[in-house]
């Protein structure tokens, strides 16, 4: 008994001294950060990288005739104090020799007058010989070699000036690559175009070469290779860049060529900070100052000396030498600080008060920034790394401030600031439930594949250390918000995604891997931090922490310490092995096991006594509600290709008509029966799923609609009216509209939005929707709705079909799709690569689709149509029937032709047009009689095959509309269809078959006119005519005009026309969309129609 009391008073004792030394630590260490705090409130320490910032410093410099005297032997000493013993220089400490790395550090030194005869010189020769010299070397290498004339310009990769001309739209353009490749590709396509040469010596590094006699060596795998690797990504970049070589870069096209680099200029200086920076990182700033000059600007025009004075504003000197920091960090320092600060309770308050105000005056508060690309609608509110980069907040920036606001202050969760972040944070979070450092969605990880892209580095993707972080920050606000304030409901819903995404990415071992710190300690102590809150509100929780705690104990030094090697990204297996100790990663490694276990834990306690022992001296809104019902859309409404398609229907009047009347009559329809899950808002689910949230009550400030109006005081025919449907978008959409899905699933927007534009004498009414809420036929169901309560005739308005009931949920699940007629001609494998090849191709060379409206009068249809009667008969055997054919059908026909004409591909290509009908009528036992009260989507597809040549025979119009008619009542059949769906739900991506060949044309045809949109009739909303009845064909309250903008998302497309349908006076209304070439020839076309109407 005496031995086992004196074994706890030793117990006790020892832990009374070890706290004693703790307080005694974290005195010192708030001394040193309170001794080193700026004057102004901030920390900001050096943030270090490998010698190739600095060698590339020294290459702009001796490019533009800058001094390099005067830091000369700064710089030496710096990059000598860098080398391996080995006489290389490596990526990152505890790596081994990188050629590249150590060429671009011996070409500085030389270019500084290092003598190549030193020992230091001779040995980075050696290495660099045996690492198979410079031909070994990254492509950013061979471009810095390539601008002082030591690598063959042939020898790097085409990098175009017109990929800055490529829409946000297109799978490939500047704003699909990160941040920081964006900033730096931009500038590269400029010194790319210039090709330039500041001359050296054609030998300077000739000791450098193995074979300096053949310095055009490949810098990529052959086409063979890639075969055979079955890299069709890669195969596929490779083949675009060997074309481009055949094509000289496309700087044949002066033109062309001239626009874009005005374009690429002027989107580079649109990203400069008024101190000269770009993206506040070294890479853009050093290529767009070589860019500029390129382009004819002087050393002295702001542009230039302002960018080189940021560059020069990056320069970290001391003992070491002279070096170039890639960025500084004063923002996440001093969030982080304040953080620790206010961990260790602090009783400086003045300090910390300064440092918390320093960072919340750096918020970017206004709309700017790459990131709003794809998130236009949603409010900026982020902070980023730097002091001057208002372009590019940065995430993880934006959660670490809020932990330092909240922990500063509790109270800061209902401040503007904290608010605004985390409102921003929430809109970037990414469809997986994690979120990256700088942009949304930026996962396109084939970019890699790209042949100037040698190190996997062109993608912002989600991060689990990132992740972790902001459900750290948002678990915080939710332990103080009081729920009144509405704020922790939608937290709550992106954590929970943010979870699953967490739940996604852990490793076998228990660990995650840390992108923005040194790597799976890191991120599995960030993840750890984040999970705490969530350990009793979500079961899944413990079973990921659970693991995670034992890999991190395991992976602790004897010492008491952790340590793990960036060799663990090269090698993931290297994580295995024990490193030597560390302070930040045993910080890290404490977090994590502090944010689950007592203080008592002996991992703990081992951990905090080599931190203590190790210590040494130093110089020195979101916002939610409840909701009603939460309904997955159905599975013919939820497809990747309706999400992309979004669109601004409008209707022209000619009469003014009652807003109010508007208004109120669609706000009585969403009080009838099920009617008001139209104001279902649209989430996506910890699946990627998309659903309807459907609200509890509607509410002034919660409302099933959005209804907007713009009136103008003049007169319709005063107004400009454009030629494309997009360039009515001033007049028929309200700056609050709606454009792409993002603006929905971010956001607590209604389905609808309605705009209405007032005139003096006309009424433009746009409905602005997601394709995914309804397609052409189910619109009209909902726009006859609205007219029957308008017209006080509720008894009129079916019964809306609810969300949660799938009329088509069984639709080709159990069919077989060997039944489908096409079935022989589905292009699939090799053909279907290939086709898409093409497809891609097309859409880089001709980048651009133009839309344009076409009136097409009745007369000339009725003529078409007679003429292909005639054509029919005169083909039919005697004594029989000709085939019947529609207005529909001739005027398809006519657009076939126009369209087949005017691209002129070759004479034996395969043409697929692909028709779009409704199926309410073939599946009657699945809908209402006319589908009356469904909305939703229930279209599918027909194929006609043609060749071009007979399409571009003038007397073959009837053949085509005929063989049109033909491939709609084959395919319009129940088992058609059953068996079609059947092809579409076995797709990866579910969308509809490719039938044909590899080498077709692809065309679509989308007729509306079954909709009927001109007969629907508003005059219950009517106040007065516009325009005389005796002036226009059409009634009093029916349309004149329609219009339809489609915002297409990363879904191009092209040959394709909607027909929108018949008007009063019989004219059909056509919008064709294809690529702007195309356009003079359609004009022709469709003049010489007109003339023969004219002459007969």
């Amino acid at each position: 008994m005496a031995s086992d009391k004196g074994d706890n008073l030793e117990t006790v004792s020892g832990k009374d001294h070890l706290v004693s030394q703790v307080k005694h630590t974290l005195k010192l260490s708030t001394d040193y950060a309170l001794g080193s705090v700026r004057p102004d409130g901030h920390w900001c320490g050096e943030l270090r990288s490998n010698v190739t910032i600095t060698a590339e410093y020294v290459f702009l410099q001796q490019a533009l005739g800058l001094d390099l005297q005067t830091d000369r032997t700064a710089y030496c000493r710096y990059i000598l104090s860098e080398q391996n013993s080995d006489g290389s220089w490596g990526l990152a400490p505890g790596y081994a020799g990188d050629v590249s790395t150590t060429t671009e550090a011996y070409l500085a030194l030389k270019l500084l007058g290092t003598s190549t005869e030193t020992p230091a010189m001779q040995r980075a020769q050696a290495f660099t010989l045996t690492a198979g010299g410079v031909a070994r070397v990254r492509v950013f290498t061979r471009i810095f070699l390539a601008t002082f004339g030591l690598f063959p310009w042939d020898a790097v990769p085409q990098l175009p000036v017109e990929l800055i001309l490529l829409p946000s739209s297109c799978p490939i353009n500047i704003y699909t690559l990160a941040s920081w490749a964006r900033g730096t590709i931009a500038p590269l396509l400029i010194i790319c175009h210039h090709r330039p040469v500041y001359a050296l010596p054609d030998d300077y590094l000739d000791e450098l070469w193995q074979n300096p006699t053949n310095k055009n060596v490949p810098y990529g795998s052959s086409i063979w290779e890639l075969l055979s690797q079955r890299d069709i990504p890669g195969l596929a970049f490779t083949a675009v860049d060997r074309l481009l070589y055949q094509l000289g870069g496309l700087r044949s096209i002066p033109l062309l060529r001239s626009y874009a680099r005005r374009q690429c200029i002027k989107w580079i200086l649109e990203r400069q900070e008024p101190t000269g920076d770009w993206a506040g990182i070294f890479p853009p700033m050093h290529a767009s100052v070589y860019a500029f000059v390129l382009e004819g600007y002087k050393l002295d025009d702001p542009p230039v000396r302002l960018g080189i004075q940021a560059i020069e504003n990056f320069a970290w000197e001391d003992e070491q030498g002279k070096r170039i920091q890639p960025c500084v960090s004063p923002v996440w320092d001093t969030a982080l600080m304040s953080i620790g600060l206010c961990d260790a309770m602090s009783h400086d308050r003045q300090t910390l008060d300064q440092a918390i105000t320093w960072i919340r005056n750096r918020q970017l508060l206004e709309p700017r920034g790459d990131w709003r690309v794809y998130r236009p609608q949603l409010a900026p509110g982020g902070f980023s790394f730097e002091y001057e980069n208002s372009h590019y907040p940065d995430v993880d920036d934006t959660a670490a401030i809020i932990l330092a606001q909240v922990k500063h202050d509790a109270r800061s969760i209902n401040s503007d600031s904290v608010i605004a972040a985390a409102t921003w944070i929430l809109g970037m979070q990414n469809p997986d439930g994690g979120w990256a450092a700088f942009d949304v969605e930026n996962d396109k990880l084939f970019l890699n594949k790209i042949p100037f892209s040698d190190m996997d580095s062109l993608c912002d993707t989600s991060c689990a250390d990132i992740t972790g972080r902001i459900l750290e920050a948002f678990g915080l606000m939710m332990t103080h918000d009081s729920e009144k304030t509405g704020v922790s409901p939608m937290l709550r819903a992106a954590c929970t995604r943010g979870v699953t995404y967490l739940a996604s990415t852990q490793e076998p071992s228990g660990a995650w891997l840390g992108r923005w710190g040194c790597n799976y300690i890191y991120g599995t102590s960030h993840a750890l931090c984040g999970l705490s809150y969530f350990v009793s509100h979500d079961e899944r929780v413990s079973g990921l922490v659970n693991p995670a705690l034992q890999w991190i104990k395991s992976k602790q030094n004897a010492d008491g310490g952790w340590g793990e090697s960036l060799l663990s990204y090269r090698s993931p297996d290297s994580q295995q092995q024990h490193q030597e100790s560390t302070a930040s990663q045993t910080a890290w490694a404490l977090m994590g096991l502090l944010a689950h276990l007592p203080v008592t834990d002996a991992a703990i306690e081992c951990g905090i006594r080599w931190l203590v022992s190790a210590q040494r001296p130093e110089k020195g809104i979101g916002v939610s509600w409840p909701e009603a019902a939460i309904v997955p859309l159905r599975y013919w409404d939820d497809l990747d290709y309706l999400r992309r398609l979004c669109h601004d229907f409008t209707f022209r009047f000619d009469d003014v008509l009652d807003v109010a009347k508007l208004e109120g009559a669609l706000a009585r329809l969403m009080e009838i029966g099920d009617w008001g899950q139209l104001g279902a808002r649209l989430r996506l689910n910890d699946s990627g799923h998309l659903e309807y949230h459907v609200p509890a009550e509607y509410t002034k400030t919660r409302p099933g609609f959005n209804f907007t109006t713009t009136e103008y005081g003049l007169r319709q025919d005063q107004s400009v009216l454009l030629p494309s449907p997009a360039l009515f978008a001033p007049l028929v959409r309200h700056a609050d509209s709606p454009r792409e899905l993002a603006d929905w699933i971010y956001s607590d927007r209604p389905q609808l939005h309605i705009h209405v534009a007032l005139f003096e004498d006309a009424t433009l009414v746009t409905i602005s929707y997601v394709h995914t809420l309804f397609d052409a036929i189910a619109r009209t169901t909902f726009f006859k709705a609205w007219i029957a309560v308008l017209r006080g005739r509720e008894d009129e308005v079916p019964d809306f079909i609810p969300f949660d009931h799938d009329p088509l949920c069984t639709l080709g699940s159990s069919a077989s799709a060997q039944r489908y007629s096409n079935f022989g001609r589905v292009v699939r494998g090799v053909g279907l690569v290939v086709f898409g090849l093409r497809y891609l191709f097309d859409l880089l060379w001709f980048w651009k689709e133009e839309e344009h409206p076409i009136r097409l009068p009745g007369r000339c249809v009725d003529r078409l149509r007679e003429t292909a009667r005639k054509e029919l008969a005169a083909a039919t055997p005697s004594g029989g029937e000709a085939p019947f054919v529609s207005e529909g059908d001739v005027v398809v026909a006519w657009w076939v032709r126009t369209m087949v004409t005017a691209l002129n591909p070759r004479p034996h290509r395969t043409i697929m047009v692909m028709n779009v009908f409704n199926v309410w009528a073939l599946f009657d036992e699945w809908f209402p009689t006319g589908g009356a009260g469904f909305i939703g989507n229930a279209f599918f597809y027909s194929y006609t095959l043609l060749v071009a040549n007979q399409v571009l025979q003038d007397t073959k119009l009837g053949h085509v509309a005929s063989r049109n008619r033909q491939a709609l009542m084959e395919h319009r059949t129940r088992d058609q269809v059953q068996a079609m769906t059947a092809i579409q739900r076995a797709s990866l991506t579910r969308t509809p078959p490719v039938v044909g060949d590899a080498n077709l044309l692809f065309m679509a045809c989308t007729n509306q006119h079954k909709a009927r949109y001109f007969e629907l009739d508003f005059s219950a909303a009517v106040v007065s005519p516009g325009l005389p009845l005796s002036e226009r064909p059409h009634a009093l309250g029916r349309p004149s005009y329609i219009n339809d903008i489609e915002h297409c998302r990363a879904y191009p497309t092209r040959n394709v026309v909607r027909i929108i349908g018949k008007d009063a006076a019989g004219d059909y209304w056509l919008l064709f969309k294809t690529r702007p070439a195309a356009w003079p020839a359609i004009h022709r076309q469709l003049m010489d129609l007109l003339k023969i109407d004219e002459r007969e």
